[in-house]
């Protein structure tokens, strides 16, 4: 069997807490899903906290509490998940996308900068695969950031870096992330009046005759995340403890990642710039019986019809970056044997 791409850290703790919720009949009373809400805001620093169904439900209420809606933009990395694109598209506003910079996995301020218009109503920022950026100059241009944590949910700040500087902070909790709880994701924000809003939105498990979506997170995923919550320092040093081990690979060959190791970055996934031809790249992984991952094989300009070649570096990306297995539950056989592949491939 091949080492798999990726693999959650489930453990039976997060197991029993999830039978807990089943045998006492908690499945939507709330209870639970408030108390990991609490947990994240003691995490995060931010004060208002919602456990959503989805990162697109935590996209979606993020968009409606800074009313969003036709005739205004909102500007998103093209090298992205496809949620906030989809977010966009319910409320009639227009997704305006912004290449990476040159050697970076994300826009920087001058990419965002040059996309801006006075409809521009807010923009979404990540930090993708775990490297931890300054979001400053960002922030700095007095537009409302949406920023998405999924990649460095429990990574520290640099020195340099203000955190909650963002209007409101997404994440989500897939099975790839940080932490999981199956699915689900979560908004997040300091603002009073956008939480009251976003909150009723959600819907919050009351006989009220408000209209609101079906954004709930159910309490047995609240209990799961809870779990994860409590090992998630753990399972980041695990994963830094990986990324030393696959620099140290690296150094040998033509390919390359595109920041040096740092103690604040999370290692969500660990991703290669391959210097050859995806059909070689992936004829070699397969015979080593090492599964990767393209995490985004279609960066968001396919689905809006625009042309690679005005987003050469996320269209460069899209084709030639690929992520190795990075996972806490990775066995020391397993970390040698991809490290080794990795070595070799020259």
């Amino acid at each position: 069997m091949p080492i798999e791409a990726t693999k959650p850290t489930i453990t039976r703790k997060e197991l029993e807490g999830v039978l807990d919720c089943l045998i006492n009949d908690e499945l939507d009373k709330g209870a639970i899903i408030k108390n990991f809400e609490a947990r994240l805001s003691e995490l995060t620093g931010y004060k208002h906290v919602l456990a959503v169904n989805s990162l697109f439900a935590a996209y979606h209420l993020a968009f409606r509490a800074l009313e969003i809606g036709p005739g205004a933009e909102v500007i998103i990395p093209s090298f992205f998940d496809t949620a906030p694109l989809g977010a966009i598209s319910l409320t009639g506003a227009s997704a305006v996308l912004a290449d990476n910079e040159a050697d970076s996995y994300n826009p920087g301020a001058d990419q965002v900068r040059e996309k801006t218009t006075e409809q521009t109503k807010a923009i979404v920022a990540g930090h993708m695969f775990g490297f931890m950026r300054d979001l400053d100059e960002i922030t700095s241009l007095k537009i409302p950031v949406v920023e998405d944590i999924s990649h460095v949910l429990g990574a520290e700040h640099s020195e340099n870096a203000t955190p909650n500087q963002a209007a409101l902070c997404v994440a989500s909790f897939a099975p790839s992330m940080m932490i999981t709880t199956g699915n689900g994701g979560v908004v997040m924000t300091n603002n009073s009046r956008m939480y009251s809003q976003m909150k009723d939105l959600r819907g919050n498990n009351s006989r009220t005759i408000t209209l609101h979506y079906d954004y709930i997170m159910t309490d047995f995923q609240g209990a799961m995340g809870i779990s994860q919550m409590n090992k998630l320092s753990n399972l980041i040093k695990r994963r830094r403890e990986i990324a030393q081990v696959y620099y140290g690979a690296l150094r040998t060959t033509p390919h390359k990642t595109y920041y040096a190791y740092n103690d604040a970055f999370s290692y969500q996934a660990f991703p290669v710039v391959f210097d050859t031809s995806t059909e070689r790249v992936e004829k070699y992984w397969k015979k080593a019986g090492i599964d990767l991952t393209r995490p985004v094989a279609s960066p968001l300009h396919i689905y809006t019809g625009e042309k690679g070649m005005d987003f050469p570096h996320s269209d460069r990306l899209s084709k030639k970056l690929y992520t190795l297995p990075m996972y806490p539950t990775l066995t020391k056989k397993e970390i040698e044997k991809i490290s080794r592949a990795l070595a070799n491939f020259i």
